[in-house]
């Protein structure tokens, strides 16, 4: 009796471990099915929020927005953004102990980590030192610019340059006109950007025409105007944030008194920065 006693025993206790496994399987997979379904609810959740966010961000609907949210835009309707550079002096960083410190290296390092979504903005940089518009043009600059196919072009008007090599208004203002139309003849839905360069020590010097540095800022702006580009004058942003800050133009610049030093590559950083995140 004692035999079959611990037989019934044994065959119970088999039972409830066969049982209790199975009821734990059935609640394990009943979790899963529940944490898959979360998921799924979570991702679908996500994907309407992204949609939501496309739609708000649209440039159609947004006439006057900030180039940041275009960028942002760009960066979650396409796997890459780019940002070209073309100008001269200042657009290649000249003046700066590194490119990381030079205006266009921390804009791009602030834009990305404005989203994280622009982790996949890149800028391609077409800075050429001493270049003028002629130079930009003659020497197949323009096109350089145009095979990055971007989504923004900054265009830095080298016009210290056309000063120093004495190129005439007329010069000037045709020079950046046919630049234009190039860029916006092959790439029609790329946004551009225009800026002016620096402010400089020897301003108002004369070259052999006569004419001064803003001689040939004022023409630019007269055809800038007139074309209804988009523009920011650099040189007169960064001399108002010299007055805040209660600074010298001497301490922005380098021992030429032309290109800018670390510091004044900051203060035009801070420029576009603003303007980047400003209604247009």
């Amino acid at each position: 009796m004692r035999k079959y006693g611990l037989i019934i025993i044994a065959g119970i206790c088999l039972a409830v471990i066969v049982l209790g496994h199975q009821h734990w399987k059935n609640v394990s997979q009943a979790a899963g099915m529940e944490a898959r379904e979360a998921a799924a609810k979570l991702k679908e959740k996500e994907k309407e929020e992204r949609e939501t966010l496309i739609q708000s961000l649209k440039p159609e609907n947004n006439k006057q927005q900030p180039l940041i949210d275009y960028l942002h835009y760009k960066s979650l309707t396409q796997d890459s953004v780019i940002v070209s550079l073309v100008g001269s002096n200042g657009t290649s960083g000249t003046g700066a102990s590194n490119p990381s410190n030079s205006w266009a290296g921390r804009l791009e390092k602030s834009l990305r980590a404005e989203y994280d979504d622009l982790e996949t903005l890149s800028f391609i940089n077409h800075g050429h030192e001493g270049y003028s518009t002629e130079d930009l043009l003659e020497g197949k600059k323009i096109e350089a610019v145009i095979q990055d196919n971007p989504d923004l072009i900054i265009l830095e008007n080298p016009l210290i340059n056309n000063h120093y090599k004495s190129l005439s208004l007329d010069q000037t203002e045709k020079d950046l006109e046919n630049i234009m139309t190039k860029i916006q003849k092959e790439l029609p839905n790329t946004k551009i950007l225009i800026i002016s360069p620096n402010p400089v020590a020897n301003g108002k010097t004369e070259n052999s025409l006569g004419l001064n540095y803003l001689d040939y800022i004022q023409a630019s702006e007269k055809v800038i105007k007139t074309n209804k580009w988009t523009y920011i004058n650099s040189k007169e942003e960064i001399e108002k944030k010299l007055k805040k800050k209660n600074m010298r133009l001497a301490d922005i610049l380098t021992n030429d008194n032309i290109h800018p030093n670390d510091q004044g590559h900051y203060i035009w950083f801070e420029v576009l920065d603003e303007y980047f995140k400003l209604k247009n």
